[in-house]
């Protein structure tokens, strides 16, 4: 298949560079919000957080297909050349096409990925998230992790500037997420329907944009990571009833594993609600490659 363009990146490579990205940049914008990595950093995370929004993220390589195609391309029907028949069917751009697939039902789980992450879900208390770059080349892509000089004037680079003469949590929230680059050049998608098969994908313009879902359906709206992360923070910080207690999440985890068929835990810490969180976290990312992260407020 001439047509295909193959990244340069990888799903374990994605996700440790975005997750670090997330982590060092959330103390910025306020010094009562935190983003932690709960297989990383949970470790007392009750205590520090009175509430916080779960945030759940599937990591995703972006693969490329070129919209021309040979005449025995065009005859030859392959879920890869119908996506590029139908967005040339509906005036989508996009030179490379970039796309991903849903992950196959692993052996141990007893759902499709995709349906987990469609279930959790909730906004506006939680969030799931299909994150992927908006490149195919690893130069490009740790070039926007890491700006030229010039960019590190400008409050972008979380690893540069760890604190900022910005007082109200808004406008430095707004600055440091809608435009960062390294944000603005991920698409993160939430799952929108469950699905039977993995023989789905959803593709996507180079900038994010013209957003479809395979088999057939249009996906309107700004899927950027930078959109997304400062939409989910302003639904945070503008309410005070959304979002969950420790109390009220490792309740909801073990309804979730009821209802899902997912193996329960008993408790062996001093604190089970940090436990059942935390072993909900590596449940998640072992058998279902799903990475749970949480936005916590320290006033809530």
């Amino acid at each position: 298949m001439a047509f295909r363009l193959r990244s340069q990146l990888s799903e374990n490579q994605i996700e440790s560079d975005v997750a670090s990205y997330l982590g060092c940049i959330t103390p910025i914008w306020s010094a009562r919000f935190r983003l932690i990595s709960v297989n990383e950093q949970l470790t007392g995370a009750d205590k520090l957080f009175n509430r916080f929004l779960p945030i759940y993220m599937q990591f995703k390589v972006s693969q490329g297909l070129k919209p021309e195609r040979s005449f025995t391309d065009r005859i030859v029907r392959t879920p890869l050349t119908r996506i590029i028949q139908y967005r040339e069917e509906n005036n989508l751009s996009g030179n490379p096409i970039l796309y991903f697939q849903l992950r196959r039902q692993a052996r141990m789980a007893t759902d499709f990925q995709h349906n987990i992450l469609f279930k959790l879900n909730q906004p506006p208390d939680q969030f799931s998230l299909y994150i992927a770059p908006l490149t195919l080349n690893d130069s490009e892509y740790y070039k926007l992790m890491h700006p030229k000089w010039y960019m590190r004037l400008s409050p972008f680079d979380p690893f540069l500037h760890r604190e900022l003469a910005v007082h109200d949590a808004v406008i430095r929230k707004n600055i440091l997420l809608g435009n960062n680059p390294f944000l603005r050049h991920h698409i993160s998608i939430p799952p929108h329907t469950l699905v039977d098969t993995h023989e789905h994908h959803y593709s996507y313009s180079q900038t994010g944009g013209d957003v479809a879902w395979h088999g057939g359906e249009l996906r309107q709206g700004d899927f950027r990571l930078s959109t997304q992360m400062n939409r989910i923070l302003n639904y945070f910080y503008n309410s005070s009833n959304i979002g969950f207690t420790a109390e009220s999440f490792a309740e909801f985890i073990v309804k979730f594993r009821q209802e899902n068929g997912m193996s329960e835990y008993t408790g062996r810490d001093n604190d089970a609600r940090v436990d059942t969180i935390r072993n909900f976290a590596y449940q998640l990312l072992q058998q279902y490659g799903i990475t749970l992260m949480l936005l916590g407020d320290i006033e809530g």
